[in-house]
């Protein structure tokens, strides 16, 4: 063989060999996902679109209902849906994820019950001194059980899904089957009755189908609004939300409110092939510095003997009413930008929204300055759209990539055999912005490294929203579900979850993420504010009040949520609810105001008064002042003190409640009337 031949043979026994090892390598590659690998955490796909116009009038009606010592008498209702008639909302699962991929990424989260007793600084009673970081409970009030038909309270269980919300000394609190409003901080609370409200004179509001739930409150600091978003059933064709709102303490307290009406026709949302209208569901609200948003899910309506509402894919609905079947889902979701100038003013709204034709369940970020921001998953489970609305610009959104999680049927049976998480989905549940991480939660289901149904938490980086760090609120003993988060003044965390499971009946946990954990959620630092002793039982009601069977069916509700607190804006108030008693009769819905023992409110609280606050944002701290004495007067709870700015008052005051007058300095008039 001659030496050219030598070296040709060597030549393609080389190039035959390395051949067949890349293709040994291709194959050892193709079994994993090539996302895994090189593309982890990153921006695969970039979308923007326009938001639409749209306009609301606002409406006036006299709303100025009793309010009640006790739950309001409401209307029977239909038997509830059972489990498989709830629809999931769970995105596919990626064809291409490895089940032992799926793991635990960082310690298991241990719950804490701490034995102080809540509100007794609050109340002024002696506690030994605490470090400045010491998880405290500054109240922690248990609402009135609901639902009461006939005057008695039922014997069985509807889902809660608390919401709540803080202008000093006036609190409002939503439940699924009523609304509570306080005008002492949160120490007792009187109620009103969302079934008879449009006007308030005996009969159930011929609204839609009537009062079907859902409701949000939000308290906006900047111009004073206290927010409450109410859903209504749908009828034959179609559903509404009432935004209705009040200015000041004294219109909440009295039942001085005006709304704003939204329906699929606001939103210019087309009836399916098939259906007969649309309605909306799985409210949300957020703001940023100068728009109110709302979120809802939109969903085909079909008339059947049932009112059977389905929703299947392509956006027909079949002949067969059957829902839960595989694949079914939202047709798509809308977001809606208010101005909160508008509604401050109480006129006719010129705001804007945007139409997700292909996605669902969008969860808006807490926190919201310039850009609101949400996020949805991008139909698998190892992706997340995550969506951006600049005050000044259109709706840009980008898919990223992350590890997979578990999707499918939850179990976290209780020692009483009911399982609080049998309804429980993976659907976005809290986003937050701050410090310049966007973060968002979600419920994820038991399985491969995970022994109970847990909460999935992932931060990325706002300004290219990559991953920044993954990690779950797990144990092996108990499942989490549920999650809230808020953001203090500080940039803080704060939230509320449920847990439960195992030797465990469903609880209510509070949880901070700050500078004294070094902003960790996974493991989560909690403390239980309250305790369960049954799981969730619903009953078949019955025209003939009291005269029903329990039937235990495993839902617990989709949501909770947590506000910052105002005036104490480093301190965090959140809802969250337990069952007590023989199959969870006793309902007991909490308000919980929560912080760090260094934000503790002063014993003597001061109420400051300046003629020459003129922003508009008043809460009575020194910083933001209301601007009449009367206002300041009103806010005070016997024993305040009320700081006066010189300046001449032209005010006729009745003062009706102790409280102790100062005027810092010495120029300026105060006229005081007789009581």
């Amino acid at each position: 063989m001659t030496q050219g031949s030598q070296k040709l043979r060597t030549a393609l026994l080389l190039s035959f060999g390395l051949l067949c090892l890349g293709a040994v390598l291709l194959t050892r590659t193709a079994s994993r996902p090539a996302r895994a690998q090189t593309r982890l955490g990153q921006v695969i796909n970039s979308t923007t679109a326009d938001a639409q116009p749209m306009t609301v009038r606002v409406n006036r009606m006299p709303v100025r209902p009793a309010q009640q010592k006790t739950p309001p008498d409401q209307p029977p209702r239909k038997a509830p849906k059972r489990p498989e008639d709830v629809m999931r909302l769970d995105p596919p699962v990626d064809p291409s994820v490895r089940p032992e991929d799926i793991r635990p990424m960082n310690p298991p989260t241990e719950v804490k019950i701490i034995a102080q007793s809540p509100s007794e600084k609050l109340e002024g009673k002696k506690n030994a001194p605490q470090a400045p970081g010491t998880f405290t409970l500054f109240r922690n009030t248990g609402l009135a059980s609901a639902p009461v038909v006939g005057g008695a309270t039922l014997n069985g269980f509807i889902p809660i899904e608390p919401s709540a919300a803080t202008n000093g000394r006036v609190v409002f609190y939503t439940t699924n089957s009523y609304a509570a409003i306080s005008g002492d901080g949160g120490q007792s609370f009187s109620y009103l009755n969302p079934f008879d409200f449009f006007p308030a004179d005996g009969t159930n509001d011929p609204i839609d189908g009537g009062f079907g739930g859902d409701q949000y409150v939000y308290y906006e600091r900047t111009r004073g609004l206290l927010c409450w978003l109410i859903q209504y059933n749908p009828d034959n064709t179609t559903n509404r939300y009432r935004l209705v709102l009040a200015r000041s303490q004294s219109d909440a307290l009295n039942n001085n409110w005006y709304f704003y009406d939204f329906s699929p026709a606001t939103f210019g949302l087309p009836t399916p092939a098939g259906a007969q209208g649309v309605w909306m569901d799985f409210p949300d609200l957020a703001v940023s510095d100068n728009f109110l948003y709302f979120s809802a899910n939109y969903f085909p309506r079909r008339t059947t003997t049932t009112g059977c509402v389905i929703a299947c894919p392509g956006g027909t609905c079949p002949a067969a009413c059957t829902m839960g079947c595989t694949g079914c889902g939202s047709l798509g979701a809308i977001v809606a930008r208010l101005p909160l100038n508008q509604l401050a003013q109480g006129v006719n709204l010129g705001g804007n929204f945007f139409n997700d034709t292909i996605h669902s369940s969008l969860r808006l970020t807490q926190g919201a300055h310039d850009t609101m921001y949400w996020g949805t998953h991008n139909n698998l489970n190892t992706q997340l759209r995550i969506c951006r609305w600049p005050e000044n610009g259109n709706v840009a959104c980008d898919d990223v990539t992350h590890t997979a999680y578990n999707v499918g049927a939850m179990t976290a049976t209780s020692p009483g055999g009911s399982n609080f998480a049998a309804t429980a989905d993976s659907r976005v549940q809290a986003g937050w912005v701050a410090n310049g991480v966007l973060g968002f939660m979600w419920n994820a289901a038991q399985g491969n490294g995970f022994t109970f149904p847990h909460v999935q938490v992932l931060r990325f980086n706002e300004g290219n929203r990559t991953l920044l760090s993954q990690g779950q609120v797990f144990s092996n003993t108990q499942a989490y579900l549920y999650p809230s988060v808020n953001v203090n003044d500080r940039g803080d965390l704060g939230g509320t979850m449920a847990w439960g499971g195992g030797a465990n009946f469903p609880n209510a946990l509070a949880w901070i993420a700050d500078d004294f954990n070094a902003g960790t959620i996974t493991p989560l630092e909690n403390v239980t504010f309250a305790a369960g002793s049954a799981g969730p039982c619903d009953p078949n009601f019955d025209p003939v009040p009291g005269n029903m069977t329990l039937d235990c069916y495993n839902r617990w509700g989709d949501y909770f949520t947590t506000r910052v607190h105002s005036p104490i804006g480093n301190t965090w108030l959140g809802t969250g609810f337990v069952l007590n008693g023989a199959n969870g009769v006793t309902r007991d819905p909490h308000y919980v105001w929560f912080g760090r023992e260094r934000d503790t409110p002063p014993a003597t609280n001061v109420i400051f008064v300046s003629l020459a606050n003129t922003t508009g944002y008043e809460d009575g701290t020194l910083f933001h002042p209301y601007n009449t004495i009367a206002e300041g007067h009103f806010a005070a709870l016997p024993g305040d003190v009320i700081s006066i700015v010189p300046g001449n008052y032209n005010e006729l005051l009745r003062l009706n409640r102790p409280s102790q007058l100062e005027r810092l300095g010495t120029t300026g008039t105060v006229k005081i009337g007789q009581p």
